[in-house]
């Protein structure tokens, strides 16, 4: 037999009961748009409704009323008209702050791990930009300075004083000068509650084209007991960007880094929900170029700066002095550098014997390697030479240039191969500012590689005096100090060579004394070791 399903729909006559149901739910609907259009408060909104519901007999919890009063909301603000096709759009390019690092008029996030010098920067950036400079550690500013608003929750003032005097932000008798307009911090804190976020967006509208900094996000919403992990993390961040788009303002928000963070880039290193960073138009994450190993000091004071979002990308390699920060130039140069010195580094076996070779060929005169040629250097045929070479190159350390065509008599074309050697010269344009003593005063003649204090000329810094060819020296490498090296060149203090003992075509550049290179603390002859990997240390 077939049976057909009753409709879902009744067509008898409704129930009393479920009519009056219905009433008492449109009760609280309209109850729900009552309470918004005369309560501003989020939490009174909620509490409102709640003892309304009390009180008409249909208790609900928070989560209920959450519901029904975004449902209330939604009915007042309506639906925003579309951009229809055919209309034209809005082509404006993207307007920037500072250019490449902090966008105009939008939400900017700038992510690092503690002590890394977050609030110098951004401190530094508007003094330079207060003084009237065309440029900051290399990225050009746009427009007049602002006025600035700084919710400096997370710090004291002493140390606020610090960095404001330090970048020429404090006048003679010691009180705030410069476009600083408002100043908020650990003994007088602003949070983000509602409270605070309305009155921000009232300075604002006072402030048309203001700059917002805020140090740091967490400092200014941990009284809300808002958990990091959950997707609600972003809420306060995303009403403030609301409260500030109508005016035109520029948010930069500081927010600190997870505790596995190296290298990547900021969403992933941002600690909490992801949701954060994706609220925002621009991240910028900060991390120190040189992670030091476990245990050991920051030696390298180096930082890399790097932008992600909805514009493009920038990459700054600068670094924290007494004097403020200083520019090493565009750091994806020295970035790729530093890459292939430590695969380099970390080369065992036939793939280091082949790589040291062509490295040799090459130093002597710029000589190109054939195939044929590295089997007798690897002692293997040429199938075995291809799989190393085709490692090499994957590690980006060799390429292939061109071929050397066959004989008369026949035969194959060898494939030529020369070391990948990178260009430094982007990170190590200078630019001179003698009258200008402040933190992003930079020199010419200085290499992004060196840790000494630069002089006018761009010579030895006071008191260096380089050690000359053959002096026996360790190299800092892995972590760990190995002898068995000399000094090969010292015609750069900022940018020594060293060689390898009883190979000196085997040589290593860009070394910092000190810092990458120092005298040799034993015998400059390596102890015997059963450990293979010390077998090719290069």
């Amino acid at each position: 037999m077939v049976t057909t399903p009753p409709d879902s729909r009744s067509t008898g006559p409704i129930p009393e009961s479920l009519k009056d149901h219905q009433d008492l739910l449109d009760k609280l609907d309209r109850y729900a748009s009552t309470v918004l259009c005369n309560e501003d408060d989020a939490l009174r909104q909620s509490q409102l409704l709640r003892l309304y519901a009390d009180e008409v007999g249909c208790p609900i919890n928070e989560r209920t009323a959450a519901i029904l009063l975004t449902k209330a909301q939604g009915q007042i603000t309506g639906v925003c008209t579309p951009r229809l096709r055919g209309e034209r759009m809005d082509t404006t390019p993207t307007p920037w702050a500072w250019e490449g690092v902090i966008m105009s008029g939008t939400f900017n996030l700038l992510v690092a791990p503690p002590k890394v010098g977050k609030s110098a920067l951004m401190v530094g950036m508007i003094s330079a930009w207060h003084h009237g400079e065309e440029t900051y550690l290399g990225q050009r500013l746009h427009g007049v300075c602002p006025k600035v608003f700084i919710v400096g929750t997370d710090q004291p003032e002493n140390d606020w004083h610090t960095l404001f005097k330090r970048e020429g932000l404090i006048d003679r008798d010691g009180n705030m000068a410069g476009p600083i307009e408002m100043l908020w911090h650990t003994g007088a804190p602003l949070h983000l509650t509602p409270e605070g976020i309305d009155h921000l967006g009232k300075v604002a509208e006072l402030n048309p084209g203001s700059l917002f900094l805020l140090d740091s996000y967490h400092s200014c919403v941990s009284t809300l007991g808002i958990d990091e992990a959950t997707s609600a993390f972003d809420g306060p961040a995303r009403k403030l960007a609301e409260v500030l788009a109508p005016h035109k303002a520029t948010l930069a928000m500081i927010h600190h880094t997870n505790k596995s963070v190296s290298g990547g880039n900021a969403t992933n290193a941002s600690r909490g929900s992801n949701a954060l960073p994706a609220a925002a138009s621009l991240t910028i994450l900060m991390n120190w170029f040189k992670q030091p190993a476990e245990g050991q000091t920051q030696n390298d004071h180096r930082v890399v700066v790097k932008t992600q979002g909805r514009a493009k990308g920038t990459t700054l390699l600068i670094e924290l002095t007494d004097e403020g920060f200083i520019h090493h130039g565009d750091g994806e140069s020295v970035l790729a550098a530093e890459a292939m010195q430590e695969a380099s580094d970390e080369l065992q076996g036939r793939q280091a014997d082949i790589f040291d070779y062509v490295c040799e060929r090459w130093a002597s005169g710029e000589f190109p390697c054939t195939t044929a040629e590295l089997q007798d250097v690897a002692k293997c045929n040429a199938s075995k030479v291809n799989r190393a070479l085709r490692a090499l190159e994957k590690k980006d350390l060799v390429r292939q240039e061109g071929q050397l065509e066959p004989l008369v008599s026949g035969g194959r074309p060898q494939l030529l191969w020369v070391p990948n050697t990178p260009s430094l010269e982007s990170g190590e344009k200078r630019e001179t500012r003698e009258t200008n003593p402040r933190a992003h005063d930079k020199r010419r003649g200085y290499s992004p590689f060196s840790t000494k204090t630069p002089t006018s000329g761009g010579g030895v810094a006071e008191g260096f005096l380089p050690p000359s060819p053959g002096t026996p020296v360790e190299l800092h490498r892995n972590g760990a100090w190995s002898n068995g090296w000399v000094i090969a060149d010292t015609s750069k203090p900022d940018n020594i060579r060293a060689a390898k003992l009883g190979s000196p075509s085997v040589t290593i550049g860009n070394l910092r004394w000190d810092l990458d290179v120092r005298l040799c603390q034993s015998s400059p002859f390596k102890a015997e070791s059963t450990n293979p990997s010390d077998l090719f240390d290069f």
